[in-house]
């Protein structure tokens, strides 16, 4: 019975590992997003010098220095929103590695019960970091596309 529990744990590592990997591919994703709203910014920023030099009705270094401003809160936010990833994702692989430890410490004597417990506690903290990292990279990303459009 002790063998089939501990494949039991190995299955849930296994498993967990295969979610990391779909939160890994999310943040990617997400950094993607986050250099297609810089490119954005970046263009109509350019579109704009151009149009107001055309209509000399601003000055380059004015202009630059009106752009600063948005620019340097982008930056902010870029850089906020990838540190939120990197954190969630480094959390998620610290949670692997003491489930991996668990298991060699333990092994076979690894009681169902004892492993059920620490899972259940494990759940409940992901859960609740992983809304709250969605809620921040969300609300992060809808003030960056508001602010290209």
């Amino acid at each position: 019975m002790s063998i089939n529990n501990f494949k039991i744990a190995k299955n849930i590592v296994a498993s967990y590992e295969a979610r990391i990997k779909v939160v890994e591919q999310i943040a990617e994703d997400t950094k993607k997003l986050l250099e297609e709203f810089r490119h954005k910014r970046e263009k109509m920023s350019q579109e704009l010098k151009e149009a107001l030099a055309q209509h000399e009705s601003l000055r380059k270094k004015d202009f630059d220095k009106m752009m600063e401003g948005i620019i340097v809160s982008q930056s902010k936010r870029e850089e906020n929103v990838k540190q939120m990833l990197s954190d969630f994702q480094e959390q998620e692989m610290t949670i692997v590695k003491n489930l991996r430890e668990m298991l060699k410490e333990k092994g076979e004597k690894l009681r169902l019960k004892d492993f059920k417990k620490t899972l259940v506690k494990i759940k409940k903290e992901q859960e609740n970091q992983q809304k709250e990292t969605t809620d921040q990279v969300g609300t992060e990303l809808i003030r960056m596309q508001s602010e290209v459009k």
